[in-house]
Parts: structure tokens; sequence; C-alpha cells
């Protein structure tokens, strides 16, 4: 059987056109493909249809019980999620104003009309008891893909593109071909912003303010909360601020 290659885009020679490659990803998930495409916090495999999200849950190795999030805007959160303003006001500051993406764990609207097309058998891999997950993306390529699909009414669900259990993959080089293989576009926009890290993304159950998941930038994440709103969060054992100095590295660099 010959391996499947996914069409990968911006092609050889071609620098990234955030307008032109959302587009090109929302045509394939409207059609009911997968795409592989970045998140800031590694690369990310979602799907809008029902067949491409159980198809892209099995190329993960996921097993049945462990859930999977929407990936949308503010705008998306704000429609399928019911929270007292005071906390939308925290989730809107912290990823629209500030550029950040943030999963957000909370309570749904299940009667919302943007769920209608889910499947059981969808709505039982996405949610838990009364809670959906939505990771809020910020950075430009999602944002601009974010606002097709909620111009189009479609949700778009994902995770993290690798195998369960691999850690998350910050350059699609990295990838598994089990993964890599199972979408039909991948957008390449090289080495991920937060890959330092070598964490997936911050989550918090924005109705206890519980963080779930301390991830990539959580340091960041926890001092704004704290400074803006006077909501301590746990410290991050391995990134903690006070040891920020703000030396730099300098590098020689010889000009003939």
């Amino acid at each position: 059987m010959a391996t499947k290659v996914p069409r990968v885009i911006p092609v050889p020679g071609t620098v990234p056109d955030v307008q032109r490659d959302a587009r090109e990803a929302f045509e394939v998930l409207k059609a009911g493909g997968i795409i592989i495409a970045p998140i800031d916090t590694g690369y990310g495999i979602m799907a809008c249809s029902a067949e491409g999200i159980e198809r892209a849950f099995a190329a993960k190795q996921r097993k049945f019980g462990h859930t999977v999030g929407v990936i949308g805007t503010y705008a998306t959160h704000e429609q399928l999620h019911m929270l007292p303003p005071e906390k939308f006001e925290i989730t809107r500051v912290i990823t629209q104003g500030m550029n950040s993406m943030l999963g957000v764990i909370a309570r749904y609207n299940k009667d919302h009309p943007r769920l209608a097309a889910w499947t059981p058998k969808t709505l039982a891999l996405t949610t838990r008891g009364d809670t959906l997950g939505i990771g809020i993306a910020e950075c430009p390529f999602l944002r601009e893909l974010g606002r097709l699909n909620d111009e189009d009414g479609q949700l778009m669900v994902g995770s993290s593109a690798n195998l369960t259990g691999r850690g998350a993959k910050f350059r699609i080089e990295d990838i598994e071909p089990e993964v890599f293989q199972s979408a039909d576009l991948v957008v390449d926009y090289g080495l991920q912003r937060y890959h330092r890290y070598q964490r997936s993304g911050t989550i918090i159950d924005m109705d206890s303010m519980r963080v779930l998941r301390i991830g990539a930038n959580y340091e960041v994440f926890r001092e704004r909360i704290r400074k803006w709103w006077g909501v301590e969060l746990p410290e991050d054992p391995e990134n903690k601020i006070d040891r920020v100095n703000g030396v730099g590295v300098g590098v020689s660099v010889n000009v003939n």
C-alpha cells in the first residue's frame, strides 16, 4: 500500500501568508478533512466533521475516555461557555488583549446551535459532564482560521499532533509518521514560539479557578492573573520569575 503524503503549505520558496493559508485550511476542514497546523505551543491536529474528528483521534492512538477540545476564538468561547461577566473579562484580556493562548474548561451551553451538528460520539469525545474544553487561540494563523469557522458556524476540534503520551511536537519534522500521514493538509510555519518549554498549553477550570495543567508561558499567565485580578495560582516549579535577571548572550560576528 502506498504511503499517504499530505499536501504541505506554504510550498517551498513561498513565505507564509496567514489569510491565504487559513483559507486553504478552512476549505479542507469544510470538506471533512484533517489538518495539522501551528498553535504556538507546538503543532495541533484538527478536524470539524465527525468522521475527521474520529480519524484524528484514532491517528493519535488515544483511548476512548481521553477528551479532546474545541480550538477557536474568544468569540467561540464566549458563545459556548457559561461564565459570569467578570470571568469572561479575564479570558478576554489574557487571550485577545495579550495575544496569548489559553485552554479553558467551563460549563457549556448544550443548546447552542453550533453544537447541533455534533454526533453523540463527538460530544462524548469533547465533553466531560457539563463541561467543555476550549483552546482560545490567538496566534495570527489560528485567529484567522477561527474567524472563518465562526462565520461559517462550524466548530474545530483538536489536540496536539503527536501520538498519545509522546509530548508536543514543535516542528513538522518531529511529528510521528502515523499522525503526519493522517492529515490532508499540513501548515508548516517552522519551529514554534514556545518550543523551549517542551510543554503543551496551560489549562484552567474557570469555574473554580483551578489550574489543571501548567503549560508553556504559565509563569506569565500566573503573574498577570495575580497583578490584575488578585488571584493567586500555584507557582510553576520550573520557571520561577524571581530568577529572571535580564542578562542576554552576546555573540561576536565578523563582517568582511
